[in-house]
């Protein structure tokens, strides 16, 4: 073999390497997750969270979450959040008090996929990290950089190869520590009833009503 045909070869040969290890599209990867949940009429969700100091679990709760187009319903520890689309009732229960919101002043969006991924294009920076296996699944984790002043200065996305879906999130405070919120059921297109997102205070006795709008 000469010399200009070993070139050749070894050229081809290392082009064909280098493509298989070329990460993947991470805003691809994103827009197909953002389109993913958008398709969706409903879904709901089970979720646990785990805060993290210095390496060591500090606390740890479970939630719920319901989801029909800009309507949810949810609940973890000692509060209830329900959004109908036009009003946000916030419910602690400690308190035996419930707040009203204009429905955009909405802090709650780390738990709602939909939310987080609203107008991902503008908010984020996208950067692919690796491919690991998670809960036995094979996901992609994606960095999100906020490109304007935050909470968080990352949120990290573990997101499923094979069903698009969001994982699990892991967030990065500017002054904390991380959070991570897993998910650990997922029920797409679920029914859900229309009374669900809104709040009834006749089921709370007693309860005080304050409205902030």
């Amino acid at each position: 073999m000469n010399k200009k045909n070993f070139l050749i070869i070894f050229s081809f040969i290392s082009g064909a390497l280098f493509a298989q290890n070329v990460p993947p599209q991470a805003t691809s990867i994103v827009e197909k997750t953002a389109q993913k949940y958008n398709a969706l009429s409903s879904f709901s969700l089970d979720f646990e969270v785990n805060i993290d100091e210095t390496g060591k679990k500090t606390q740890n709760f479970k939630g719920v979450l319901f989801v029909k187009k800009e309507k949810y319903f949810l609940t973890f520890e000692d509060q209830i959040i329900a959004n109908d689309g036009k009003v946000m009732w916030n419910y602690q229960k400690s308190a035996n008090e419930v707040a009203l919101f204009e429905a955009e002043d909405d802090d709650f969006s780390m738990f709602h996929p939909i939310k987080m991924l609203n107008d991902w294009e503008k908010e984020y920076t996208v950067k692919f990290f690796r491919e690991e296996e998670l809960q036995k699944k094979q996901v992609f984790v994606i960095d999100l950089i906020p490109n304007k002043k935050s909470l968080f200065y990352k949120i990290r996305l573990f997101i499923d190869k094979e069903t698009s879906y969001i994982q699990q999130v892991t967030m990065y405070e500017v002054e904390g520590v991380p959070f991570t919120y897993m998910i650990t059921k997922f029920t797409p297109q679920a029914v859900i009833s229309e009374d669900k997102f809104t709040f009834n205070k006749n089921d709370f006795p007693e309860v005080e009503v304050i409205d902030m709008r």
